[in-house]
């Protein structure tokens, strides 16, 4: 673990509860440059699911990375973003070494209220050994951070197809309320079981997430991409009861605001105090940060902290611009 882990500590408690600050903070990590050769393979479910395996390359990432700025060494066990419908028993596509595929499988709605994670399914497996394995290894080394629960409108389009989901959003709400609610319970109950394993490392406050934020207390980034697709009125109804009970059920909440398609919905967001900080992804090939000033801005505004991704060269204006308050910065393309 970083010998100055209590200055970090320090400072990103502050960024939390949105405190005065000198400076806008900086994240960044990278390989060091004569790093020995990292496991690998070309079997991607071995990839994905080797336990032995992910250990193994995971732990010598960490040992072999510089940190900077407020950034720690964590381990997100990863499984893609459709970690969760995967978890539940989508049909699993190992697409490459980032990215996985869940093609749906449930042909109606109601399918999915007798779905259950369980370790007879192998991405469910891999993830929770995987934590389990990471927390004993972790005190004074690194944090282990939660694998992606991700959004419950994500997860039922992932096990029941976008265009099926979208559909009965408009024929059959009140039966999409009910698999909502039971996800949403279902998301709940996973999220303190592995907040709970998590706290068994010995290591003070939690990582959020992939995102990598160390937080004094349990912590997540929260999602629904799929509300990209939905009106405000939509998102109000299906998505916002489900989130404010995440919010509710964690110390530290970040909400990950991924594309303009969003944006219709961060006023809601903005309006829940309990929330503390958003995180703004404008999405490929819209990374430019500053056509997205304004953006930034509202959420300062509105006393919530905010984390963006940036290039280095952007930093000295992004501050001009939006001041240093509240933001934190992570650095992309730090190798």
């Amino acid at each position: 673990m970083r010998t100055d882990l209590e200055t970090v500590q320090n400072e990103l408690n502050n960024w939390w509860h949105f405190g005065p600050q000198d400076k806008m903070l900086t994240s960044a990590k990278a390989l060091k440059e004569n790093h020995p050769p990292l496991p690998d393979t070309d079997d991607l479910e071995r990839y994905w699911t080797d336990v032995d395996f992910i250990l193994q390359r995971t732990m010598q990432v960490i040992d072999h990375s510089d940190y900077y700025g407020v950034s720690v060494p964590f381990h997100y066990v990863d499984f893609s973003a459709v970690a969760m419908p995967c978890a539940l028993g989508g049909r699993i596509e190992y697409v490459n070494k980032d990215t996985i595929w869940s093609h749906p499988v449930c042909s109606d709605l109601e399918e999915i209220l007798e779905l259950k994670l369980t370790e007879e399914n192998v991405a469910y497996k891999a993830q929770i050994e995987a934590m389990r394995r990471s927390v004993k290894r972790a005190k004074n080394h690194h944090y282990v951070s939660p694998w992606s629960l991700g959004g419950i409108l994500d997860t039922i389009s992932g096990l029941y197809g976008a265009e099926n989901l979208l559909m009965d959003l408009i024929l059959r709400p009140d039966l999409v309320k009910k698999v909502v609610n039971y996800l949403t319970a279902l998301w709940l109950e996973e999220f303190r079981h592995i907040t709970e394993l998590i706290g068994t490392s010995g290591n003070q406050g939690h990582v959020c997430g992939w995102v990598g934020i160390w937080a004094p207390g349990t912590t997540f980034p929260i999602q629904e991409d799929f509300a990209y697709m939905i009106s405000p009125d939509m998102f109000k109804e299906f998505c916002l009861p489900s989130i404010r009970q995440m919010i509710e059920a964690m110390d530290y909440p970040l909400f990950h605001l991924d594309g303009q398609g969003m944006l219709p919905h961060l006023d809601m967001l903005l309006e829940i105090e309990e929330l503390k900080a958003i995180q703004w992804q404008p999405g490929a090939g819209k990374e430019r940060l500053d056509q997205w000033y304004p953006v930034i801005q509202k959420i300062l505004a509105a006393g919530k902290s905010c984390q963006v991704f940036a290039e280095a060269a952007e930093i000295d204006d992004l501050e001009r611009n939006v001041g240093h308050q509240g933001m934190l910065a992570i650095l992309r393309n730090a190798n």
